[in-house]
């Protein structure tokens, strides 16, 4: 019950299994062009779809090196880990990051926003949907309104996001939009996914020098996307394949009720923590709904919690990262998980409280967490 890599279904699994297909082969190019434009359904875009072999992070390496020149300028909104990761990117290729911090788990001020952007001349804007470090979900839909009035391209990065919460890139003014496949999709790590505009695009053809980075460069990159017959370098055949299949589950679910499911799932377990007097870290009203980060008691370790909820209960969470460190643990409720799930874990976190001495009343959690699930 990590934040990612989240379970897969089985029927993910299985086509895993099977035997690794040529990328020329019949099969995997018609199954790559499905993939391909799923995942332009799921990203709810007429843009350019990308689909390479990588973590999330190669995704915004891919968006800064093709984007950004020398001298650029891009306004990097933080309020975690993740979107600190941004500006590290933008130096690289040699950009300027202006750095908007608004502090961990806090809320974007839209109003600050708002006059950032008409003081600077930014190239490019970068924000999380969600930020993984803290758990906080940022308006991305009321940023994009904002971002309509202006030339600065609206890059999104939604890692924890699509999949599990709404996300409607041209409805929404999104330029440039990324994912991974290991979290809400609810396929295995090791596939990155990105979406393109028309605006954005024109933008990249015309740069004046070349993209740094060779393996991203989406110009060579988009032979094949329009038509995965063509070879620019090997695709990771297995997992195209076991990201269509969880596309395929997506769309059988439905996007939208997806979206209702997640919420459900996050109204009920926050909940529950609730019921055992655990807050959770990110502002009021901006908690993820694919996630959740309760804030731990004084007096007991993180390390302790997750170690006898593992070892004793066999229910896997994660600790904090950056300036979380110690302060909270994340529990991921997203992709393929079940009401099961949820119920056991919030059990296990439970009893692994009691167990170091907190107190807790047992089943109070689970019961919160019931009593709106059943009405779901």
């Amino acid at each position: 019950m990590i934040p990612g890599p989240t379970m897969v279904s089985p029927r993910v699994l299985r086509v895993l299994s099977r035997p690794i297909l040529s990328h020329g082969s019949k099969e995997f190019v018609e199954g790559f062009a499905e993939a391909l434009e799923l995942q332009k359904r799921i990203f709810m875009t007429e843009g350019i779809p990308f689909m390479l072999a990588g973590s999330g992070t190669l995704s915004m390496e891919a968006t800064i090196a093709n984007l950004v020149e020398k001298g650029d300028k891009v306004l990097c909104l933080e309020n975690g880990f993740f979107g600190e990761k941004w500006a590290d990117i933008v130096h690289a290729h040699g950009g300027f990051a202006d750095r908007l911090n608004f502090g961990w788990g806090k809320a974007i001020d839209l109003e600050i926003l708002k006059e950032k952007l008409e003081d600077g001349d930014y190239k490019a804007m970068t924000v999380e949907h969600v930020d993984t470090s803290t758990g906080v979900a940022n308006p991305i839909d009321k940023i994009g309104e904002i971002m309509k009035d202006t030339n600065t391209l609206y890059i999104v990065d939604s890692v924890c996001g699509i999949g599990g919460m709404p996300l409607k890139m041209d409805e929404w003014n999104i330029d440039i939009c990324i994912t991974g496949s290991q979290k809400a999709l609810g396929a295995p790590p090791g596939i990155t996914m990105l979406c393109v505009n028309e605006i954005a695009w024109g933008i990249i053809e015309n740069r004046t020098s070349i993209v740094a980075d060779y393996y991203a460069d989406l110009k060579k990159w988009k032979v094949v996307m329009d038509d995965p017959k063509k070879y620019f370098a090997t695709p990771a055949t297995g997992l195209v394949l076991g990201v269509l299949e969880a596309l395929r589950i997506i769309k059988e679910e439905g996007l939208e009720a997806r979206w209702r499911r997640h919420k459900l799932f996050s109204d009920a377990f926050k909940a529950g923590l609730s019921a055992m007097n655990l807050q959770t870290f990110p502002s009021r009203g901006f908690e993820a709904h694919t996630l959740s980060v309760p804030m731990i008691p004084n007096t007991v370790k993180d390390s302790d919690i997750r170690g006898i909820m593992q070892s004793k209960y066999g229910v896997i969470i994660a600790g904090g990262i950056g300036e979380t460190s110690g302060k909270v643990i994340r529990i991921g409720h997203m992709g393929s998980v079940t009401i099961n799930d949820l119920i056991a874990t919030l059990s296990a976190l439970e009893m692994a409280l009691m167990d170091l001495g907190f107190e807790v009343e047992p089943g109070r959690g689970v019961g919160a967490a019931e009593k709106i699930l059943s009405k779901g």
